[in-house]
């Protein structure tokens, strides 16, 4: 028989945790003290940043307003030009034959299709290789004879279809361009000139940071 001294010392379960738990977060405090004080924002990212934004990476204003979700407005800072003519834009959803789509995805919120810091795909932009699906799924599953049997996470990550621009893929183009040769006397590209405001990235400041980018 276990006498009432033994049983005393007994650890109690209870306090334990506490304890563990009382100790995690004191590390977490220190951690984030620590970057703070040392101004190391990179410790703060939740995942990996794509290979495209890699060069701002450090500099999180260049994207974030504090603790803010990322705005369709920053992202038009750098990509306003390439913009100009999205498929897929207000234009598009503002007919009521398409609205209804908006409640499967919201696309036109641009972090509701491109994830950053969430590795998905090794190409640009994280962006679910599946994205199609959420409207298109019929197309693989009888819709249209000549997709038949393809697969879900074919449509961008094969080089078919451009979700901002399918012009050169859709079927008013091809029938208007049927008898047109495979290539232009002189193939060349189309000029596109993008006017940024800033020369330079931020200087990084990690106080401003947490201010939403106000000293």
């Amino acid at each position: 028989m276990v006498s009432p001294a033994k049983r005393a010392k007994k650890p109690n379960p209870f306090w334990q945790l506490r304890t563990a738990v009382i100790a995690v977060i004191v590390l977490l405090v220190v951690w984030f003290i620590a970057a703070f004080a040392l101004d190391q924002r990179l410790a703060f990212l939740p995942g990996t940043t794509s290979q495209e934004h890699r060069l701002f990476e450090a500099s999180c204003s260049s994207c974030h307003e504090g603790f803010k979700p990322v705005s369709n407005e920053t992202c038009m800072r750098c990509h306003e030009a390439e913009m100009a003519k999205d498929a897929h834009g207000a234009k598009k959803f503002g007919d009521p034959r398409w609205a209804e789509l908006l409640q499967k995805i919201d696309v036109l919120t641009c972090t509701a299709c491109h994830e950053e810091h969430v590795p998905m795909f090794g190409r640009g932009v994280h962006l679910k290789p599946d994205l199609c699906m959420n409207c298109h799924e019929g197309i693989i599953n009888g819709d249209l004879a000549s997709h038949n049997g393809f697969t879900p996470d074919g449509c961008w990550t094969a080089g078919c279809h451009n979700f901002h621009d399918h012009r050169s893929i859709s079927t008013g183009f091809l029938r208007k361009n049927m008898d047109q040769p495979d290539m232009l006397p002189k193939p060349e590209l189309p000029t596109l000139k993008v006017t940024t405001k800033l020369t330079e990235p931020p200087k990084p400041d990690l106080g401003k940071e947490f201010l939403g980018g106000k000293s």
